[in-house]
């Protein structure tokens, strides 16, 4: 049973498997037949696909990180800044608002730590 992704109206991408993974599926896809339908393998596999796919884009379109989204956030609330919906979206953008803002935001909280520390 060969694998093979469609992708809209730019033709299929095969998908290699060895021998032992394509067995396994098939065994897989016979199992959920017996149990009643083949939906619920359906969506696992769809959603399986889903998250792998996000790891198949390059590092700059992959979501960001949730520690980039906490560093920026912090950023945001002390400098009064908003955070664009790109870089909530892509990585490559976040990082390029962590690096505008990381110096001003460090200064910021340099100066605050000081100034308590003075009172």
């Amino acid at each position: 049973m060969p694998l093979q992704l469609i992708l809209d109206d730019e033709g299929g991408i095969p998908i290699p498997l060895d021998e032992s993974v394509r067995e396994a599926w098939q065994l897989q896809f016979d199992r959920a037949i017996h149990a009643g339908g083949t939906e619920i393998l359906r969506e696992r596999l769809a959603n399986c696909f889903a998250n792998s796919l996000t790891e198949c884009l390059d590092p700059d379109l992959k979501p960001p990180t949730e520690a980039q989204i906490l560093y920026a956030t912090a950023i945001t609330r002390e400098l009064g800044l908003s955070l664009s919906a790109e870089a909530l979206r892509y990585r490559g953008a976040m990082s390029e608002f962590i690096d505008r803002y990381v110096d001003a935001f460090k200064n910021r909280r340099h100066r605050r730590g000081k100034d308590s520390e003075s009172t």
